[in-house]
């Protein structure tokens, strides 16, 4: 990212499909099999870029605003992780991505096991970092749920969220990565502010209001995931127990491995982003049968 490069901006190509606007970028070698990442709840492609870019130079990596945050846009009506997954295999398949290997972050990670067991010819095999994947994650924010209201949404997404989210930016982000630090100039570099854009705060709002109600949807059926998979997770994540989350759902996957990273916080794609990338590697090797 240059001096001269404005976080705010889209850095990608834009494509329509079934009245969803998605923007996402492309690195690394034309000839090297894809990697799709997706981002956190609040984020946008450019967070996981920051963190990975570097590890992930020799891959071929999809990087995906996902629908409605960034400078995606979803489709009207309901939403929910069967919608966006469904959206997320039509992407693929227009872009010709082939089989990927789905990398997912916090709520990206419920997204990525959605992908897989819905669209399972769309996944080759699965990394999840500090994930979100089962129900009673906890009780939604008050302002998440208060943002579709009537008469106080306005106010929260109008004047409370331009005026004091800034703020909330910056201890957010000390929270995910305690107890590790946070990197110089992540909330700049990571464009975060991107997620007080109303469009964009009342997308993400509308996740984390039903988010228990959408994993408890799903999380019975990991038992059914076939292709390999690695968790990677802290043991100090202070935002997603990695207790009641990540070492369950390993004990539950038919291929799946739990990678704990001591002292790591709710974003070990940081500080251990080469751990992510030996993952990715190990991941592929097991789903083309050489490991």
């Amino acid at each position: 990212m240059s001096s001269g490069d404005d976080p705010l901006q889209p850095i990608g190509a834009f494509i329509d499909i079934d009245g969803a606007r998605l923007h996402y970028l492309v690195t690394g070698p034309d000839d090297a099999a894809p990697v799709l990442v997706l981002h956190g709840a609040s984020a946008n492609l450019r967070e996981p870029l920051t963190g990975l870019g570097q590890a992930l130079s020799g891959e071929r990596v999809i990087w995906l605003d996902r629908p409605g945050l960034g400078h995606s846009r979803r489709p009207s009506g309901h939403w929910n992780p069967e919608r966006e997954a469904a959206l997320i295999a039509r992407f693929l398949d227009a872009i010709d991505a082939g089989p990927v290997i789905v990398t997912g972050h916090s709520w990206g990670g419920a997204i990525s096991l959605r992908l897989a067991m819905d669209h399972p010819e769309a996944v080759s095999g699965i990394v999840l970092i500090a994930p979100a994947i089962r129900a009673h994650v906890g009780e939604a924010a008050l302002y998440n749920r208060a943002t579709h209201w009537p008469v106080i949404g306005p106010v929260i997404t109008r004047i409370v969220v331009p005026t004091y989210g800034r703020a909330q930016l910056e201890s957010g982000a000390a929270s995910a990565f305690s107890p590790e630090p946070v990197p110089e100039n992540y909330v700049e570099q990571t464009a975060l502010a991107l997620l007080l854009r109303a469009s964009v705060w009342q997308a993400n709002a509308a996740d984390m209001a039903r988010v228990n109600e959408h994993l408890e949807a799903q999380e019975a059926r990991y038992a059914a995931i076939t292709q390999p998979v690695i968790i990677l997770a802290g043991t100090d994540d202070s935002v997603v127990s990695t207790r009641r989350h990540s070492v369950p759902v390993a004990q539950t996957l038919p291929n799946g491995e739990l990678v704990l990273i001591e002292g790591a916080g709710h974003n070990p794609h940081f500080a251990h982003a080469s751990r992510v990338a030996d993952a990715i590697r190990t991941v592929r090797a097991r789903a083309s049968g050489v490991d």
